[in-house]
């Protein structure tokens, strides 16, 4: 490669307007090349161009189901202590306290699953279009 860059020794000029050449840096940019110069040479000369796409349609729903993944992790962290504090404790008053904060975090969690359930089948049918 570094010999076909020391052999480019002519130039070219073109003048461009600015939202022209944002343009022409706004595609070169969804592309694998290294550079405006490297892009311009691709469209010149007819050599193929990897253009890199980007569904934005699918950030909102990852933006989703990372909040619900937190959200999840949570509750999860939750269970696990009411769990310890319930092998750990030896009072029946304090265990059946306990098993009520169980059942409302069980709830919750069990509703999140569903809603990462209805989140993944709205992906996998946005996916599947």
């Amino acid at each position: 490669m570094e010999t076909e860059n020391n052999n480019r020794k002519k130039r070219i000029y073109v003048r461009l307007t600015d939202k022209e050449f944002t343009t022409l840096e706004s595609r070169c940019k969804n592309t694998t090349c290294r550079s405006v110069s490297d892009y311009v040479r691709h469209c010149l000369f007819s050599k193929p161009i990897t253009t890199i796409t980007r569904d934005a349609s699918a950030d909102e729903a990852i933006t989703q189901m990372s909040h619900l993944n937190r959200e999840l992790n949570a509750i999860g962290n939750n269970f696990n202590q009411l769990v310890r504090k319930a092998n750990a404790s030896s009072q029946a008053v304090e265990i059946k306290g306990l098993l009520l904060l169980f059942d409302s975090q069980k709830k919750a969690m069990f509703s999140k699953i569903d809603e990462v359930k209805e989140q993944l089948q709205k992906l996998a049918e946005k996916w599947l279009q």
